[in-house]
């Protein structure tokens, strides 16, 4: 029973890990940033693992969600989802980090998260203490957990530009997704595009 425990938590720790990398400073188009003394290197095999466990993460949620190609690409490009299922989307990723939980934004470990790749003092991690202040007073009343997770979603992606995803990689991202589980009739060539 306790190996069991221990996987458990090892993959809360993993998940919460891969929703770092949504707070990783990124220049689109850019294989590598500097960005207040810290280097991002998607070539290095340990981000490509990050990204790689994010990516497994929103194959879930657009499953448990039945989220289009148009709501995954919003997330992935910071954009505001479109639909219902987009706004679901994003709650699914943000409590599967635990960064939403029960309808509660933990801030602590939002800026833990980002601290872990850019650094506790870094220009990035300051500023989105402020940023995720603000984005709380944007949410507050809310009580439909798609809704709330959306809007604060939306409002760290106003406010910090430094979340953007490089648009090949959020591409490539899309491309993976299971649409054709829950859409099984869509033409293979249509999966990843916009429906």
């Amino acid at each position: 029973m306790h190996w069991i425990t221990v996987v458990r938590a090892n993959i809360r720790t993993m998940l919460r890990l891969y929703i770092a990398l949504c707070v990783i400073p990124f220049i689109a188009g850019m294989r590598t940033q500097r960005s207040s003394g810290t280097m991002v290197d998607f070539t290095d095999p340990k981000v490509q693992g990050h990204l790689d466990a994010l990516v497994r993460m929103a194959q879930s949620c657009v499953i448990k969600v039945r989220a289009t190609p148009k709501d995954v690409r919003a997330y992935f490009t910071n954009s505001s989802p479109l639909s219902r299922s987009g706004q679901c989307f994003a709650a699914c990723m943000l409590e599967q980090s635990d960064v939403i939980n029960h309808g509660k934004v933990n801030r602590e470990l939002l800026v833990h998260l980002a601290s872990l790749v850019n650094g506790k003092t870094s220009r990035v991690v300051r500023k989105l203490k402020a940023v995720s202040r603000l984005c709380l007073d944007s949410i507050e009343g809310m009580s439909d957990r798609c809704q709330l997770a959306s809007t604060y979603n939306d409002c760290l992606n106003e406010n910090m530009i430094e979340f953007a995803f490089p648009l090949d990689i959020a591409e490539e991202a899309v491309r993976k997704m299971p649409f054709h589980l829950i859409q099984p009739n869509l033409p293979v060539e249509m999966r990843a595009r916009d429906i």
